[in-house]
């Protein structure tokens, strides 16, 4: 039995958070979760702890698992330009090859190859891949650290958010990519909007992001990896498809990402999550060449790319607060 106080905190956001923000159906508890306010550091995007997270709901009618004890708008931010991760770019070679991948799924695509916009770039990587490749490239990044790396790679890389740019002066974007970020805002639909106002025609919007709804995540349950501290929404694959066609854009591309990372990364992350298997995790650790990469989907991150049609006047959002770290 939880101690009176945990009850009360539970009943209590249970009152205040009886309708989802996605869709306004009715939200369930789905896995109860730590009190611990959430920091910069548990934001980071290699802090994977089971369980670290706030209390998660699940919408009854269209899914999306939700972190409603997290803060919103700048204050929400704010956690963000304090957060650094040092052990992000022991990964820089596989998160280069994922990366190189999504980047050949938007030229398939994209009207022309001009002009580029990652939100939420990180330390710059897949903006540097697609500057390599002939675009011209902005970012946006409100963590201090990761910008200023990506700036040390001669990037355009902005301290700047989705609502703090103009769609007439600052849009006209051939791609917008949104890698691992849509499940760090506090308003998916109204930054979706956002980033199709900013699109030029026949513009295409590149969403990764992990599914709730996935045979892996369901098998997994409470330990899975997408139960994180800093997820505020996690949308199951038909529900951001429905946000993409609110928004005026057409999906026209759909896949499981395959992700490229070192074996010992890969096994230290199911070390981490597996519980019992870890014994046997530990033991093939000890015996596979742990610097080789390994490219491999688990079923449960989902590409989804769209694109707005020629002459679609998109909906904009009133206020869209967004932020984001890969």
């Amino acid at each position: 039995m939880p101690p009176p106080e945990r009850t009360a905190i539970v009943a209590g956001l249970m009152t205040a958070t009886t309708a989802c923000r996605i869709c306004g159906g009715a939200l369930v508890l789905r896995h109860p979760g730590a009190d611990a306010a959430p920091t910069a550091e548990s934001f980071s995007p290699t802090c994977h702890t089971p369980g670290a997270h706030g209390d998660l709901y699940a919408c009854a009618t269209c899914g999306t698992v939700q972190q409603p004890s997290l803060p919103s708008g700048r204050e929400l931010v704010d956690l963000y330009r304090d957060m650094r991760d040092d052990a992000y770019l022991d990964e820089e070679r596989g998160r280069r090859a994922t990366a190189s991948r999504l980047l050949d799924r938007v030229e398939a695509h994209a009207p022309r190859k001009r002009r580029l916009l990652d939100v939420g770039c990180g330390p710059g990587l897949l903006l540097d891949e697609a500057r390599s490749r002939g675009w011209d490239v902005v970012g946006l990044e409100p963590s201090a650290a990761s910008r200023a790396h990506a700036v040390g790679l001669g990037l355009d890389v902005r301290d700047a958010t989705l609502e703090d740019l103009d769609a007439a002066t600052d849009g006209g974007f051939d791609a917008i990519t949104l890698t691992d970020v849509i499940e760090h805002f506090d308003d998916p639909r109204g930054a979706l909007q956002c980033c199709a106002a900013l699109l030029a025609d026949g513009g295409v919007v590149l969403v990764v992001t992990p599914d709730p709804s996935s045979p892996t995540a369901r098998l997994v349950g409470r330990r899975w990896w997408g139960y994180l501290p800093a997820h505020t929404y996690l949308l199951p694959r038909r529900t951001l498809k429905g946000l993409l066609a609110d928004a005026g854009l057409e999906t026209v591309d759909e896949a499981n990402l395959r992700r490229s990372f070192t074996v010992s990364y890969w096994l230290s992350g199911a070390g981490e999550r597996s519980g019992l298997a870890g014994k046997v995790v530990g033991a093939a650790r000890r015996v596979l060449p742990a610097k080789r990469l390994l490219t491999l989907s688990l079923g449960d991150e989902r590409i989804v790319l769209a694109r707005r049609g020629v002459g679609v006047v998109s909906p904009q959002p009133a206020r869209v607060r967004a932020a984001a770290a890969h």
